[in-house]
């Protein structure tokens, strides 16, 4: 039986070194697409489109590109794969806090 990532996420988040290796973005990114490909609870696609409402990117961004649009402009996107340690901890806190709120509007608003 497989847990839909809403309700996994905040094991994910308290334990994320269990699950990823290095805790960087960019395997976190992964991590969470795998989970879903796995789970098949596709949810990510409904999370691109809420993010790309936001308005903070190009709709033609993969989610964890507009998750980075969130704190850097889209026309200067730095390359994750060069990310210090503190800028990878910024991404997955970011990530996690834009889960969070995505998961908790669609509980207000009943999907």
């Amino acid at each position: 039986m497989s847990v839909p990532l809403s309700e996994f996420l905040p094991r994910f988040k308290k334990y994320l070194g269990v699950y990823v290796m290095r805790q960087t973005y960019a395997e976190t990114c992964a991590f969470l697409t795998g989970y879903e490909l796995g789970s098949e609870h596709f949810i990510l696609k409904e999370f691109h489109s809420w993010l790309v409402l936001r308005g903070k990117g190009r709709p033609e961004l993969y989610w964890p590109l507009l998750v980075l649009c969130e704190v850097y402009e889209d026309g200067a996107l730095p390359d994750i794969r060069y990310f210090t340690s503190e800028e990878d901890g910024r991404a997955v806190a970011i990530l996690f806090a834009l889960l969070e709120e995505f998961f908790e509007s669609r509980a207000i608003g009943g999907a």
